[in-house]
């Protein structure tokens, strides 16, 4: 089942979309036909495009693994609750992960139509890191407490899908890569995502859920870092 998940999770489409790139650089001149507009194309040109990839490439790698990762975290969370207190029905166990996994989401999904438009990108993003980064600490002092375990689940998602609305726009954002460069910039950033899915998925099958906790814990105290050096947004 661990090799299964792996080699449904890793991106094989990564290696197309750099020879995509390389191969397809020059375009086809075509016949104009019909009118033509005035006006010419917006070009925006940004200063330190690697820079800006890299941060960007770092965050939403650590964005997509918190989110792949407890898809697969919560379950084991529970198993070893359930081992410990024997206390939890499996309905009681669908009821949560509904929760947690609908209905934290949704109203992340809900939340961050406000917060994107009202609260900017370098108070909001550094804020939500922190509250992951709390509830995954929390998870490693408290990890035999259900309704911590619940809880801080539920808020991590609900930021998770904050920060997902915010990197997805990043990805194609011409004035955060420029015009010139933005396919490159929104192609190397996904393909970055999707690594940090896999990396998530390997991380919940292969660790326990307290070293799996830990990972992560590590993981979004430099996606905080990571968040205060874009000032570019």
């Amino acid at each position: 089942c661990r090799y299964f998940i792996i080699c449904t999770s890793v991106p094989i489409f990564i290696p197309p979309i750099f020879i995509l790139h390389c191969v397809l650089t020059e375009e086809v001149a075509k016949p104009k036909v019909g009118l033509q507009s005035e006006e010419e194309p917006e070009v925006i040109e940004v200063k330190g495009f690697w820079g800006r990839l890299i941060k960007g490439c770092v965050a939403d790698l650590i964005n997509t693994l918190q989110g792949w990762e407890s898809i697969l975290l919560i379950p084991a969370l529970l198993t070893v609750l359930d081992e410990q207190q024997n206390n939890l029905t499996l309905d009681q166990e669908l009821l949560i992960l509904a929760l947690l996994y609908g209905g934290a989401k949704i109203v992340g999904r809900i939340l961050s139509v406000f917060l994107l438009k009202y609260v900017s990108f370098r108070i909001l993003q550094p804020l939500l890191s922190v509250i992951i980064a709390s509830c995954y600490l929390s998870l490693i002092f408290l990890d035999h407490s259900l309704v911590i375990t619940v809880v801080a689940m539920g808020i991590a998602n609900m930021c998770f899908c904050v920060t997902r609305c915010e990197l997805t726009l990043m990805e194609f954002d011409k004035h955060y890569f420029g015009t010139e460069r933005l396919v490159l910039g929104a192609g190397v950033m996904s393909g970055c995502a999707m690594m940090g899915a896999a990396v998530g998925a390997i991380v919940a099958s292969f660790l326990s859920s307290h070293q799996a906790v830990m990972v992560t814990f590590v993981l979004s105290c430099i996606q905080v870092v990571t968040f205060c050096f874009i000032t570019e947004r």
